[in-house]
């Protein structure tokens, strides 16, 4: 299984390096601009495309089946805000999870080992988009993960920081409902620990994921698509998980709810080591309010 995720990883960079080395074609080849107008369209209220700085909030529910020896279910609410701040030039993330079950039989002798319930680890993110050229842009990130949980189970433990660089590529076309055009883009964390609670271990983790976006002619739907590697540095252990999206705007319905959206987002997690095995989100966004 390792070996597969390594090749996962393998086919990722490809990817990665493959859209760099695209980055120069030609802006006859492609719509001049179309990064930079993506990026200011406050007419999107999808809340799909990471560039485009709009106020918004969220608030979505995952439940997830956890990879234990017994059963292990996690039920997890988190809140998040962003918003734009220096003229529209960054943008500021804040999520704020709070797990309503943890329950786990770690020893797979039918007790629930861990029964918790409270705040996780809360995290922050400031966001700039420094580059456009054409349908590229490029965008650098930091985020920090404050140790905040109520419970030992509920967190890492520690402090950490993950700065983040990502590059995107916005193009047309697409297929089935999907076919206004899109957002692909690949991205690199690098996550540690900066400070940890004693007894626990500190965080390194290198991350590789790739957005992959896909927007319906009218703008009311999209399809998403986030695979990620994870390469844990401290215990070892690489795993990787496959996110898929489907999201609709409520205005299709009920025209008189503009910005706000709801989605579908089914998870499952491959890998030997990997913490869960699928899961389930539904989600809320409220854009540009």
């Amino acid at each position: 299984m390792r070996r597969v995720i390594r090749k996962l990883a393998t086919s990722m960079l490809f990817a990665f390096f493959a859209s760099l080395a695209l980055a120069p074609v030609s802006v006859a080849q492609e719509e001049k601009g179309i990064a930079e107008q993506a990026a200011k369209d406050t007419s999107d209220k999808s809340g799909t495309n990471p560039i485009n700085f709009q106020r918004d909030l969220r608030i979505y529910n995952e439940y997830l089946w956890l990879n234990t020896a017994g059963d292990g279910t996690q039920n997890l609410t988190t809140l998040e805000f962003r918003t734009p701040f220096a003229g529209g030039k960054w943008q500021f993330r804040t999520r704020v999870p709070f797990i309503t079950s943890l329950r786990a039989d770690v020893n797979g002798d039918g007790i629930d080992d861990i029964d918790d319930s409270g705040l996780g680890d809360i995290n922050f993110r400031l966001l700039t988009v420094p580059y456009f050229e054409g349908a590229n842009a490029l965008a650098f990130a930091l985020e920090v993960f404050v140790d905040t949980a109520s419970e030992d189970s509920l967190g890492a433990g520690t402090t950490s920081l993950a700065p983040i660089v990502f590059f995107g590529r916005f193009f047309r076309g697409g297929f089935g409902p999907w076919q206004k055009g899109g957002l692909f883009a690949p991205g690199l964390q690098y996550k540690f620990s900066v400070d940890e609670d004693e007894g626990r271990d500190k965080t390194e983790q290198i991350i590789l994921d790739i957005n992959f976006l896909l927007q319906s002619v009218d703008g009311q739907s999209w399809l998403f698509a986030e695979p990620q590697i994870v390469f844990d540095q401290e215990t070892d252990a690489d795993f990787a998980i496959m996110d898929i999206e489907f999201g609709w705007m409520m205005t299709k319905w009920w025209p008189n709810l503009t910005g706000q959206s709801f989605y579908l987002r089914p998870t499952f997690t491959i890998g030997a080591d990997r913490p869960t095995d699928y899961g389930i989100e539904v989600g809320y966004k409220f854009i540009g309010w």
